[in-house]
């Protein structure tokens, strides 16, 4: 499969979002689609099922390989607009918690007053 049919499998994927696809979603994305007439009623079936393959993790290793791309640029427009990713905050907290500590030690060293 290339070609239209794989633009607009990406399309809906990026659209609508893989962990909000639902079953119903999908099926509404693809009968309008069908009803637009970008895809015929055997396409839009055959693009459904490969859609729900995906989401349940199923299917050959390229099909990973979409999903990957799409989430390393998601993370790489993030890093562009220097948005910290959880792991960053996570990092953070880290380091500050070691901060405070020591802190806590130096203060504890300091006679009163």
């Amino acid at each position: 499969m290339s070609g239209p049919r794989e633009a607009v499998e990406q399309a809906i994927l990026v659209s609508v979002g893989l962990a909000a696809l639902t079953k119903e979603r999908i099926e509404g994305i693809v009968s309008d689609l069908v009803a637009r007439g970008t895809l015929s009623a055997e396409d839009g079936a055959a693009v459904a099922s490969r859609l729900f393959a995906r989401i349940r993790g199923e299917g050959p290793p390229a099909h990973a390989g979409i999903l990957g791309r799409l989430e390393d640029g998601a993370k790489a427009a993030f890093r562009e607009m220097g948005l910290a990713t959880k792991t960053d905050f996570e990092d953070m907290r880290l380091r500050l918690a070691e901060l405070e500590r020591r802190l806590a030690l130096l203060e504890a060293e300091l006679p009163p007053g």
